[in-house]
């Protein structure tokens, strides 16, 4: 009887851990730059949230250096409001960033881009990509 009390209780435990980490998870996908043609894949490892580049456009890898499969941002965590203390480095300066991302809707993300003084500041929208589900085959 106590191994059945005791299970019960680790699943009720590991549920509740699952629930709490929904809202966090909104972020989890695939966002698409400003100018539509680049886009990252926003995903968690440890509790903490990471970008990587997923699409790369002429745009984006001639104005921002970026490089297919780099990882973009990392170590971004959740507060219940927006999910900061990320760092991005930029990857045509090699600049290292600090990195804050508000969700503004299920499809749009505001992210806030800073060095040193949070006032002076970059901020950008990206739009949720819808990803292209394969079909299941018919028979």
């Amino acid at each position: 009887m106590d191994r059945i009390k005791l299970l019960f209780l680790v699943t009720a435990l590991l549920l509740a851990g699952a629930r709490a980490d929904q809202p966090a998870d909104q972020l989890l996908g695939r966002w698409q730059f400003p100018a539509g043609g680049s886009s990252v894949d926003i995903y968690r490892q440890a509790g903490l949230y990471f970008a990587r580049v997923a699409q790369v456009d002429q745009a984006g890898k001639q104005n921002f250096g970026l490089v297919k499969d780099s990882l973009l941002i990392r170590n971004l965590h959740y507060d219940g409001q927006l999910w900061a203390g990320g760092r991005l480095m930029h990857p045509k300066t090699g600049i290292a960033l600090r990195v804050e991302v508000e969700m503004l809707q299920p499809d749009a993300i505001n992210v806030t881009v800073y060095k040193g003084f949070k006032f002076l500041n970059r901020q950008f929208i990206m739009t949720r990509q819808q990803t292209n589900k394969s079909l299941p085959a018919a028979n």
